[in-house]
C-alpha cells in the first residue's frame, strides 16, 4: 500500500513522505519501524560532511528513509517535533514520531536539532481559548516537557520565524514589552532553564538576507538575546525564493548575490555560529538544479563563520509539497547531478582565509604571506601579482605549509596575493585578494632545509580531572593558533584560545565544572598542525 506523512517545515509549509510498504499490520508497523530507526549501525558510510569542521544535514519525516546516514551527519524533524503535532489535544503527548527521529539520530551519534518550540503557524488550537497565565504555564509545561525528554540534543530552534509568524500566545510571555521583544527573550529565558546544559539555543527565520533592513532588524533582536547570554546560534532557512524566482517562473525576480553575501558577513560578525537550516533548491531539470547549486551553494559552505547547512528534505517524496523538485536523490536511489557535485566540492578544499599582511603598508620588502589552514587541503598555491586580477604574477609557487615568504619585491610599492587550496580531489576557487605596500626594510630569510622546532599538544594534567586541568602546547613558528575542546559529538563546549600565537610553550586551564561526567576532546590547529587529544571529567 501506499504510506503517506505529510509534515511542514517552518513557515507552515508541509513535507510528504510516500512509502510503497508491503502489507503490514497497523500494530506491527509502527513496531518494526521503531526496532530499525534505533539500531546502530556496525559499520556506517562516510557522510558526504564527514570529517569536516561544519555539518551537511537534512530535514526528514518520522518514516526515515534508507541511506540517510549515508549522506547527511545532522537531522531535523520537520513536522514531528512542533508543539500543534505533538499536542494537538491539551495534557495528551504524542512523542512516537519525535522519538523516532531522536533515538535514530542518537544512536547513531548525528547531532539531531529540535524544530521548534515556539512558533505561531503550528501551535495547539486550544492554546487561543486560554486566559493569559494558563496560557504562559502551557508553553513553560511544553518547553519543560521536551527539555526532560531529550537531553542529548545537539540544537533547539527556540523561536521559529519571530518577524513572520508570531504565536497568539505572545502577550502571555511578556509581549514586546520594554524591549520590544520580551516575549522572544521569555522564550529563550525558558529555553536555557529547562533543556540539558550544552544544549545549542537557536533563532530562526526566513527572507532575510537579500533585505538589508531585515537584516538589520534581525541582528537588533539578536543582540537582545546575545546580551543575556541566551541565544548560541543564528537560524537563516535558505530555502531558494529567498534568492531568487525558479528559472520557469512567470513573475521572475533574482536578488542581488553581494547583498546576500554582505549580510551573511554581518551575521558572522556577531560571533555566533550560523545555520542555513532549511536551504533548498526547487528545480525539475537537473542542469537546472545543478547550475543553481553551484551559484548558492558554496557561498554558505565555504564561509567560515556558517557552522552547518540542512537541506529542507533530500529524496524524492519527502520533501516540503509546494517545492516538490527540491529532492536531490530520486525515490529509486539514483542520485540528480547536484548530488554528484555535492560530493565533489565537499571533498575539495575551500579556499583559504588570509590573515597577514592585510592591506597594510610598510611592510617588509619580502613578507611573510601567512593564511589559516583548510582542513582537506594538503597544498597551496600562492600568487603574487601587481593589480587584483593577476594579469601577471611575479611570485606563482605551491607550497605545504601556510606561510611562505616572497622574494624581495620592489620598495614603495603595492602587491596584491591570493591563495588557493589543493587537495587529491581538486583546487578551491582563490580566496578574496589583498594588498600590501612595501617599504624599505629586507628581513631575514629562513635558509632552505632548515628545521621549526616540532609542533605538540601535550597531555592534560590531571586526566581524568574534576573539575579542572592544565593543557600545555608548544609552537614552532609564528602562527594563527586555535585551541578548543569539543563533546563526543562534535560540538564545541569551550574555545580556550583563537589569536596568534610567537614560537613558544603555553600552558591554559581548562574548567569542566559547566560539564557532565564524560570523554571530551581537545584539538590544536596551528598552520598545518593539527592534534588532539582526550580528556576525561569525573565528577
Amino acid at each position: 500500500m501506499q504510506f503517506q506523512k505529510r509534515f511542514s517545515c517552518p513557515g507552515g509549509r508541509p513535507l510528504v513522505a510516500r512509502h510503497l510498504l508491503r502489507q503490514l499490520g497497523g500494530i506491527v508497523l509502527p513496531i518494526l519501524l521503531g526496532i530499525i530507526s534505533s539500531l546502530p549501525l556496525s559499520a556506517p558510510a562516510q557522510p558526504l560532511a564527514g570529517g569536516q569542521e561544519k555539518f551537511l544535514g537534512c530535514g526528514t519525516s518520522s518514516y526515515l528513509y534508507r541511506d540517510l546516514d549515508k549522506y547527511w551527519n545532522q537531522i531535523t524533524p520537520g513536522n514531528d517535533g512542533k508543539w500543534g503535532s505533538v499536542e494537538a489535544v491539551r495534557g495528551q503527548y504524542n512523542w512516537t514520531n519525535l522519538d523516532r527521529i531522536y533515538h535514530y539520530a542518537v544512536n547513531r551519534n548525528i547531532p539531531f536539532k529540535h524544530h521548534t518550540l515556539v512558533w505561531g503557524n503550528q501551535q495547539p488550537g486550544w492554546i487561543a481559548s486560554l486566559d493569559s497565565a494558563a496560557q504562559r504555564a502551557a508553553v513553560e509545561n511544553w518547553i519543560q516537557a521536551v527539555g526532560e525528554r531529550y537531553p542529548r540534543v545537539a540544537f533547539v530552534d527556540v523561536v521559529n520565524e519571530p518577524f513572520n509568524a508570531p504565536p497568539v500566545y505572545r502577550k502571555a510571555l511578556g509581549g514586546d514589552g520594554a524591549t520590544g521583544w520580551d516575549w522572544v527573550i521569555t522564550a529563550f529565558q525558558l529555553a536555557r532553564q529547562h533543556c540539558a546544559p550544552g544544549v545549542q539555543l537557536v533563532l530562526n527565520e526566513y527572507n532575510v538576507l537579500h533585505s538589508n533592513t531585515v537584516t538589520s532588524n534581525y541582528l537588533v533582536l539578536i543582540n537582545l538575546l546575545k546580551e543575556r547570554g541566551l541565544i548560541d546560534g543564528i537560524g537563516v532557512q535558505g530555502h531558494y525564493f529567498e534568492f531568487r524566482s525558479d528559472l520557469a517562473s512567470s513573475n521572475t525576480y533574482v536578488h542581488d548575490l553581494a547583498t546576500i553575501k554582505s549580510n551573511l558577513m554581518r551575521l558572522t560578525a556577531t560571533g555566533l555560529p550560523v545555520y542555513l537550516t532549511e536551504f533548498d533548491i526547487d528545480e525539475p531539470i537537473d542542469a537546472n538544479q545543478l547550475e543553481q547549486y553551484k551559484i548558492y551553494f558554496p557561498i554558505f559552505w565555504s564561509n567560515p563563520g556558517v557552522k552547518g547547512i540542512t537541506l529542507w528534505g533530500y529524496i524524492q517524496g519527502d520533501v516540503w509539497t509546494a517545492h516538490p523538485n527540491t529532492y536531490v536523490l530520486r525515490s529509486d536511489g539514483s542520485e540528480r547531478p547536484a548530488l554528484q557535485w555535492l560530493r565533489t566540492y565537499l571533498r575539495s578544499p575551500q579556499p583559504p582565509v588570509l590573515l597577514s599582511p592585510l592591506f597594510t603598508v610598510g611592510v617588509p620588502r619580502n613578507p611573510v604571506l601567512l593564511w589559516r589552514p583548510v582542513a582537506t587541503a594538503t597544498a597551496y598555491r600562492v600568487q603574487v601579482g601587481l593589480n587584483s586580477v593577476f594579469t601577471t604574477a611575479i611570485v606563482d609557487t605551491t607550497v605545504a605549509d601556510t606561510l611562505v615568504q616572497t622574494p624581495v619585491l620592489e620598495a614603495g610599492r603595492r602587491f596584491y596575493w591570493r591563495v588557493s587550496a589543493i587537495n587529491a580531489h581538486g583546487a578551491s576557487e582563490y580566496s578574496a585578494a589583498a594588498s600590501f605596500t612595501t617599504g624599505d626594510q629586507i628581513v631575514g630569510v629562513q635558509q632552505q632545509g632548515e628545521a621549526w622546532p616540532p609542533f605538540q599538544l601535550a597531555q592534560n594534567y590531571p586526566n581524568p580531572f574534576n573539575p579542572t586541568t592544565q593543557i600545555k602546547y608548544t609552537i614552532a613558528q609564528h602562527s594563527r593558533v586555535s585551541l578548543k575542546v569539543f563533546s563526543p559529538l562534535g560540538r564545541e563546549v569551550a574555545l580556550l584560545f583563537d589569536g596568534f600565537r610567537q614560537p613558544g610553550s603555553y600552558v591554559v586551564s581548562f574548567d569542566g565544572s559547566g560539564l557532565t561526567t564524560g570523554v571530551y576532546i581537545c584539538r590544536l590547529q596551528a598552520n598545518a598542525f593539527t592534534a588532539t587529544k582526550k580528556l576525561t571529567l569525573l565528577k
